[in-house]
């Protein structure tokens, strides 16, 4: 038998093979080193390989003038490296270089490889003639040309590079190396005005930290117009400004914002969420960790009370309140933290693990259980009977049983965390996170005390015996899938371009795993804990059928049509399970200049000005499935897409900024810190994080900005959804 802390061992020592460490295998993408030396300092092991330089020229400047920064890597004998930029976009071994978002010193060069021969070797060994990866013995020195901010006060500066991240190789082995870890970029500005400046190289800064459009562009867009006939892009592209300046940008927005004087909001129903979270509560009671231990307990309660009604009470109450504030306190903070949680990289990588591990344990691999000596204090506390012995019979019980009920507690508050209204009541922040556990936790223990109070219904639960075993392999199906998509949340978030968890691999995989579910409810196959059974019952059946059509049903897919795209299923399943699975293409809204997204609030409010339309306002995240749900299926339908139309759409994005919105990729540390500053103003002016929001502004001719309505969440009711639309357009219309 496998302990429970011999599982949370194996589940961080697995988390630790998928993390990245200092020896890499040759090939594997930019991971971070496992041990952190003084700033500034190489690796060891890396520092035998190759030596890296930072050089700023001239080293002493003045505000305004033009420098030349220069990375280079140099790898010693036996030592190699690759390029940032390689001829083949599929290679994965290269450097990656994201220069430091504008400040003291702001970067006007793209990133680009010096001109030498670099080698080549074929990607795959048993493919000599196949695609070949690039990489060089020699030392290679990236320069790049920066303006030091008009705006920079005098003094010495050092720069950290922390989208630096540098690979170099020898016959074994791969080592990465980046941030802090590197030299930084090290200059000194003077004081004094520069008789140095350079026009050109001013302006090109200037455009950066602005992002001003060029004459010919329309409001808010950075490319000019398309010629007549051409498709407009659904969303306009931009120049990255400078990190402080968007968000100062933000704020002073913020302030400008004035609510609404009427209920301009909708809020989905507490009760409904309160329904909700109970039912989920219901459900996870039909587990193998759970079911079979209702009667046992009630029975000790029966023996206990030696027929005393109002002591047989007494310890199911005290049962049950024990099961309902630990169970109600777990459940609280998942609800609480996971639409934060959520979208974090480390957080998907953890409970991808977990779920894993508790898939084979389900399937029969190895059991989990409490560790010997907590099992046997919990069972001599437990055994003294009484009021303490309750306490700690339902503290065992509830760690016991978390093993099952944590698939459906962590289900619960991650579909919560993206759905209508996962932030809350706008006044009291916690109170629908607060009444959800308590839901969840009472819905779960409430069975106890009713069987407590009228013991005759124990008669008519059904018996434990094999239909147990199966509901445990299902449950190990549905974990392994949950495990797959957390894992391909983690690596949208890690890499730029999903390389291993793609949308085409996790959705070949629930295929699979639908498939292989009903092929073992129809007694295809069995497991080792499975007893032989020559027949199977009607509902067994229909849930088999279930699962092999689901496969059938999400199989065309992953076929792929003439133009490259993959087919899409009709219906609202598929709908769902492809933003689940979060696809990496964009959604196409038309090709009418209508029909442009903005990605800048102050420009889509000078447009508005201009223009004298709302603003419609979203709050979205690419890791966002009830985000990518109501875009692909409801905003292009046609008398939605009308009304949108009638406003001035600006979408921010709060998890990180798309690379394919900008005119050029500013770098993942800037994109990621926009989204951060996205967030901030959501949750700072609308007191909520929830994912998706939709807010309806108007600006006013004093300089505010009126909120008009306010809506958030999956949209389950289109005609409700242009309703809000519509009002919100006559409310705009009176302000006027």
């Amino acid at each position: 038998m496998m302990s429970r802390s011999a599982l949370v061992l194996v589940a961080f020592a697995l988390c630790g093979l998928s993390a990245p460490v200092s020896a890499q295998p040759l090939g594997d993408p930019f991971p971070k080193d496992g041990f952190a030396p003084p700033a500034g300092k190489l690796p060891a092991k890396f520092a035998k390989l190759a030596d890296v330089s930072v050089s700023v020229t001239p080293a002493k400047v003045k505000a305004g003038e033009t420098v030349t920064v220069r990375l280079t890597v140099a790898p010693k004998a036996g030592g190699y490296t690759y390029p940032a930029a390689p001829e083949d976009a599929k290679q994965t071994s290269r450097n990656e270089i994201e220069l430091p978002a504008p400040g003291d010193l702001i970067f006007i060069d793209p990133v680009t490889d010096p001109a030498l021969k670099w080698e080549t070797k074929p990607r795959d060994a048993d493919a000599p003639n196949g695609p070949k990866d690039q990489y060089t013995h020699q030392a290679v020195t990236w320069a790049f040309k920066a303006v030091v901010s008009p705006k920079a006060k005098s003094g010495a500066k050092s720069i950290p590079l922390d989208g630096v991240r540098l690979q170099v190789c020898d016959a074994k082995n791969c080592y990465i190396v980046g941030g802090e870890k590197l030299p930084p970029v090290e200059f000194r500005v003077e004081e004094g005005t520069s008789d140095k400046v350079n026009p050109d190289d001013l302006k090109r800064a200037q455009a950066i930290v602005n992002g001003p459009p060029p004459a010919n562009a329309g409001p808010g867009q950075v490319e000019p117009p398309p010629a007549s006939g051409s498709p407009v892009k659904t969303e306009s592209r931009k120049t990255a400004k400078s990190t402080e300046a968007y968000a100062d940008e933000l704020k002073t927005l913020g302030t400008a914002i004035v609510p609404a004087d009427e209920a301009g909001t909708k809020q989905t129903g507490l009760w409904g969420f309160i329904a909700t979270a109970a039912l989920w509560g219901l459900i996870s009671l039909v587990t193998p960790c759970v079911f079979p231990m209702i009667p046992i307990t009630v029975s000790i309660f029966l023996k206990q009370a030696h027929g005393s009604l109002r002591e047989r009470l007494k310890l199911a109450g005290v049962y049950s309140l024990t099961i309902i504030s630990v169970l109600g306190v777990s459940a609280f903070a998942l609800l609480k933290f996971m639409a934060v949680l959520s979208t974090d990289p480390v957080t998907n990588i953890l409970l991808g693990v977990l779920f894993l591990v508790l898939a084979l344990s389900l399937f029969g691999m190895f059991e989990l259980g409490l560790p010997n000596v907590l099992q046997k204090r919990l069972q001599a506390k437990q055994s003294q009977g009484g009021v303490v012995g309750t306490i700690f019979g339902a503290l065992a019980f509830t760690v016991i049983s978390f093993t099952c009920v944590a698939p459906f507690l962590g289900g619960f508050a991650g579909i919560s965390a993206g759905s209508d209204g996962s932030g809350g009541d706008i006044v009291l922040p916690t109170a629908r996170e607060i009444a959800g556990g308590l839901a969840f936790a009472t819905a779960f223990a409430a069975p106890f005390f009713v069987l407590a109070l009228v013991p005759g219904l124990m008669k008519a639960l059904p018996r434990s015996g094999g239909w147990l075993d199966n509901v445990k392999v299902v449950m190990g199906f549905l974990e392994l899938a949950a495990a797959l998509k957390f894992l391909r949340t983690a690596e949208l978030r890690l890499l730029p371009a999903t390389q291993y968890f793609t949308y085409d691999l996790v959705l070949s995989g629930w295929v699979a795993i639908s498939g292989a579910c009903g092929l073992y409810l129809l007694n295809v196959f069995r497991l080792p804990h499975d007893e032989e059974r020559p027949n199977i019952g009607v509902p067994r059946l229909l849930f088999a059928l279930l699962f092999i059509g689901l496969a059938l049903y999400l199989a065309p897919a992953l076929l792929k049509g003439a133009d490259g795209k993959g087919q899409r299923p009709a219906g609202a399943v598929y709908a769902w399970v492809e933003a689940f699975l979060l696809p990496e293409d964009a959604p196409v809204l038309g090709a009418k200049q209508e029909d442009v997204w903005r990605t800048d609030l102050k420009d889509a409010l000078d447009a508005a000005r201009k223009s004298g339309r709302p603003v419609f306002l979203d709050f979205t995240g690419v890791t966002c499935t009830n985000c990518k749900i109501n875009e692909r299926d409801v905003f292009p339908q046609s008398a939605i897409r009308e009304d949108l139309q009638q406003f001035e759409k600006v979408k921010l994005y709060t998890d990180e900024v798309p690379a394919a919105l900008y005119g050029t990729d500013p770098g993942r540390q800037v994109r990621k810190a926009e989204a951060k500053a996205n967030g901030e103003f959501q949750n700072s002016v609308f007191k909520d994080i929830a994912l998706p929001m939709y807010v309806v502004l108007v600006p006013q001719p004093d300089g505010a900005v009126k909120v008009l309505g306010l809506t958030e969440g999956k949209i389950n009711d289109t005609g409700d959804f242009s309703k809000f639309l519509k009002d919100s357009l006559e409310k705009a219309k009176s302000k006027k």
